[in-house]
């Protein structure tokens, strides 16, 4: 039945916070095309190891550039424990629950400064993620594509340190023009270095 403004059932759209993402990436992603370049994703995907850093549990991170991805790694776990009558982990929430990354923060602050964005709404933007994790002896390997589980394997009694690698292949289809910019990276670690006392950083870039 259409209304009398013609809209009828066809016309309207239930949409996941995915979907909503995808749909509109100047809106979601406003500082990177006001900038012109990708370089937010890098530091919007850094929350959960600054948040690990205010427990001495996060003292060094990793970053690596390439011409459309990145990798972060650092040595800290993301929970892998199951979100009570849910049937995911905290991981994976933080992964795909749009806002999950900013409300699950120990250090709210960190939230507030850098989380603007979300884990989530990166991986909704990126063709293909993988993310590769180990906490208190249980280990958690998930491949995402465009912000959707596509695979999940945990396993238990895993002999290893906490650690977390990240890596976003960024769907250009959404990002025409846009490229990462080695000296604004370079120049905005130095910054939160600043507010980050004894945080390393090591910053590779694979770009030609």
């Amino acid at each position: 039945m259409a209304d009398e403004k013609g809209y009828t059932e066809d016309n309207i759209q239930a949409l996941d916070g995915m979907q909503h993402v995808r749909m509109r990436p100047q809106m979601y992603f406003e500082r990177c095309f006001k900038e012109q370049t990708l370089n937010a994703f890098i530091f919007e995907s850094l929350c959960h190891a600054l948040d690990e850093y205010y427990d001495n549990l996060c003292s060094n991170i990793q970053v690596e550039l390439y011409e459309t991805a990145f990798k972060i790694t650092y040595k800290s776990g993301m929970s892998l424990e199951v979100i009570k009558n849910e049937d995911f982990t905290i991981a994976e929430a933080i992964m795909t629950k749009i806002g999950a990354c900013s409300n699950m923060k120990k250090h709210l602050h960190v939230g507030h400064r850098y989380c603007n964005i979300g884990m989530a709404s990166v991986n909704a933007a990126s063709e293909v993620c993988r993310l590769k994790t180990v906490s208190n002896h249980k280990k958690g390997i998930f491949v995402f594509e465009k912000g959707k589980t596509t695979t999940k394997l945990l396993m238990n009694d895993v002999q290893e340190e906490n650690s977390t690698e990240l890596y976003f292949k960024l769907d250009m289809t959404l990002f025409k023009g846009l490229k990462f910019t080695y000296d604004g990276i370079r120049a905005e670690i130095e910054s939160i270095q600043s507010d980050f006392k004894g945080l390393e950083f090591k910053l590779f870039s694979h770009i030609k």
